[in-house]
């Protein structure tokens, strides 16, 4: 049987990169230290399965597979882990934590990938006559007889619909949660202003034309000569994804700073003194009542829709009244309610991990990058000295 020439094109190269970045983008939030959070985790689980589902890809559209057919459809259970894992990711950014029965929904995966080994076990001969049957229609392979076949229940025919039919609801389920969390902040649905709301709503837009490309391709194209389509569409949403994560990365927002803008920039404001006082007043009661600050996703809009305040107004008197910017007050409040847990008995249970979680912090690291910055001193030798 001859084997498919190679072939490298501009998809294969978009693909390529999306695998590559795919990979970088799992092992990041799989971390050890950033994956404690519950989003994180899911997220990690979401690039990763997506990086191995354009592999296969990558690799069926150049015809390097057909080098390697022992791990042939070495991803195909991935397609019914993608949407639950995406659905936990949305959910646990909301509401800051896990999924309950998380197990219930990867049912599907799990019983796909064990039903997967009957294929996993067949000759070699089959998986080539498999492989060129799928990817070069136009050959009219006529698959061998084996002693045990690959599909006993008769329902691989159906994968592509069965796939179609959990994303479409998982999609849905996203959705609706977003849309209610936009309602609860009293914003329209394609509003700015909430970061990460926004960038929940843009993630399950680029997921919903996944799926119209899907289902367009498996109704277009034979076979799956078309999924280079598919593999090309879900690089480009790797790359918002590792775009996001640059544009929010904490490296931009305590380095890129002008310590005089603040005078400048409230030069010609025509807040009065007395408002300035009202508006400290309500941010303190903010911070030291409510305790606003323990938020991993606080922001200035945010503040300011919960005040009834602009966001100019709080920023100028967080400059001028208390000489910080929004995301050092944040700092500030954090530390001193770190110092007071510390230094309370009633708290030797937790951990620094639960500590930095407990005051607002989304990983360890930046917890104690922060307390030593405030205090000369890190966590556990503040504790020491109680």
């Amino acid at each position: 049987m001859n084997e498919p020439d190679i072939q490298i094109d501009l998809f294969a190269i978009i693909i390529l990169l999306g695998v590559i970045q795919g990979l970088f983008l799992s092992f990041f939030f799989l971390n050890r230290k950033i994956r404690r959070k519950p989003a994180s985790l899911y997220l990690g689980l979401v690039m990763l399965s997506l990086s191995l589902i354009i592999l296969e890809i990558f690799l069926n559209h150049t015809g390097y597979m057909f080098q390697v057919l022992r791990i042939d459809n070495f991803s195909e259970a991935l397609s019914f882990a993608v949407p639950p894992l995406m659905y936990f990711y949305i959910v646990s950014t909301i509401s800051g934590k896990p999924i309950r029965k998380a197990r219930i929904h990867l049912i599907p995966f799990m019983f796909w990938f064990i039903y997967c080994i009957f294929y996993y076990i067949q000759p070699i001969e089959l998986k080539q006559a498999h492989y060129l049957h799928y990817h070069y229609p136009e050959m009219n392979i006529v698959l061998p007889d084996v002693p045990y076949g690959e599909d006993p229940l008769g329902i691989r025919p159906y994968i592509n619909e069965l796939v179609m039919l959990q994303l479409t609801t998982y999609l849905v389920l996203s959705f609706v949660s977003i849309r209610r969390s936009f309602r609860m902040l009293e914003k329209a649905f394609f509003a700015s202003g909430v970061r990460s709301l926004s960038w929940l709503r843009n993630f399950i837009l680029f997921m919903f034309a996944i799926l119209v490309t899907f289902v367009a391709i498996k109704f277009t194209f034979k076979a799956d000569i078309g999924d280079y389509l598919i593999g090309s569409l879900i690089s480009i949403v790797i790359y918002a994804t590792s775009y996001n994560v640059i544009r929010v990365s904490e490296f931009f927002q305590e380095n890129v700073r002008d310590p005089l803008q603040p005078k400048k920039k409230y030069e010609k404001s025509a807040l009065q003194e007395d408002d300035k006082i009202k508006i400290l007043e309500q941010l303190k009661r903010c911070m030291e009542e409510d305790k606003e600050f323990t938020n991993p996703l606080i922001s200035q809009p945010y503040i300011s829709k919960k005040l009834g305040i602009p966001v100019h107004h709080i920023s100028q008197v967080i400059n001028e009244k208390l000489h910080q910017s929004f995301f050092e007050m944040i700092a500030t409040y954090r530390i001193e309610e770190a110092k007071f847990l510390l230094q309370d008995s009633n708290h030797d249970h937790l951990t620094i991990e639960d500590l930095a979680d407990e005051v607002g912090y989304n990983s360890k690291s930046a917890f104690n990058r922060s307390f030593k910055k405030h205090t000369g001193l890190t966590p556990s030798e503040f504790k020491s000295q109680r």
